[in-house]
């Protein structure tokens, strides 16, 4: 059986960055990435471990890449 992992800070704080760099609101990704401003709001604070899916979905909302969305975590872990 499949272990769930814990939240990873740093992709919250990357999200909530490239959110704030694009003049979004919390609701227009939630909207954009088709899932309530609850859910997405939880991952950007870090209280929740979101799918490949729902990441996917995210960067998609955010207009970018999944290499890019990467890559903004990889800062924030060095930071």
């Amino acid at each position: 059986m499949a272990r769930s992992l814990p939240p990873d800070p740093d992709l919250g704080l990357a999200l909530r960055q490239l959110r704030d760099e694009r003049k979004m609101t919390q609701e227009s990704v939630s909207h954009a990435a088709d899932l309530t401003l609850g859910a997405y709001g939880r991952i950007e604070r870090s209280e929740v471990a979101p799918s490949w899916p729902t990441v996917r979905a995210i960067a998609r909302g955010l207009g970018i890449s999944m290499k890019d969305l990467g890559a903004a975590v990889d800062r924030q872990g060095r930071s």
